[in-house]
């Protein structure tokens, strides 16, 4: 029997997440020091969602499974909100030539789905021992926290960067507002797909697909106007 067959599911699957995300925390802070660019965030955003799947399968863990298929399909269905980010608001800036999807690099669906899974696990985690309430304030509370950071080191790894809009030292404030915004949904949505079948998780990421489009929205109008 291998060690990890003597760890409880639940708890090896948590481990497994704080793990990732401790290496994805390190790897951005790397990035910004060296400010490597797009490469850098590409190979980011593709090489941990890979490790999340690869790992889900092997485990046949049905809920990360379906974790990352809500968190892969929202951050596609996200690159409508980056469209709006970048050419109504013009805000938003990325660095060219990289490869795009629409007005998004091709990694971005990726570090959604990565940001998701992350964040998203801790709410699940939170909403499982203390109810939906709690961990629907929490997780906002958190993605508004945890945002500054993440997008200070992005910026200085030249991923992306702003513009014309009023800042919280690098970061624009309708960004900090927007992310809190759009994760009251998540834990909500996540409990949704614990136990659907794969057409409703896919339509569970479009939904919060949508909440992203219209928390990016309401938060610019709010405080991203100059």
């Amino acid at each position: 029997m291998s060690a990890l067959t003597k760890i409880p599911r639940d708890k090896e699957r948590t481990w497994f997440v704080l793990t990732v995300m401790t290496i994805g925390i390190l790897l951005l802070i790397f990035d910004s020091v060296y400010d490597h660019g797009w490469v850098s965030a590409a190979w980011w955003g593709y090489g941990l969602s890979a490790v999340f799947l690869v790992y889900a399968l092997i485990r046949k863990d049905r809920l990360l499974i379906h974790f990352f298929v809500f968190a892969v399909t929202a951050g596609f269905a996200e690159l409508l909100a980056d469209k709006w980010l970048v050419d109504f608001t013009k805000t938003l800036i990325y660095p060219r030539p990289e490869p795009m999807l629409l007005s998004s690099p091709a990694y971005m669906p990726f570090s959604w789905t990565v940001v998701l899974m992350e964040v998203g696990y801790i709410g699940w985690l939170i909403a499982k021992r203390w109810g939906l309430v709690i961990a629907t304030i929490g997780l906002c509370v958190l993605g508004a926290m945890l945002v500054p950071l993440y997008e200070t080191w992005a910026i200085h790894a030249k991923w992306w960067y702003y513009v014309d809009t009023p800042m919280f030292w690098i970061v624009p404030k309708y960004v900090i507002l927007a992310e809190g915004l759009l994760m009251l949904s998540v834990p909500y949505l996540l409990m949704k797909t614990e136990n659907s079948n794969t057409i409703k998780v896919i339509l569970f990421g479009i939904v919060e697909g949508v909440v992203m489009f219209v928390a990016c929205v309401i938060a610019f109008y709010i405080l991203g106007k100059q």
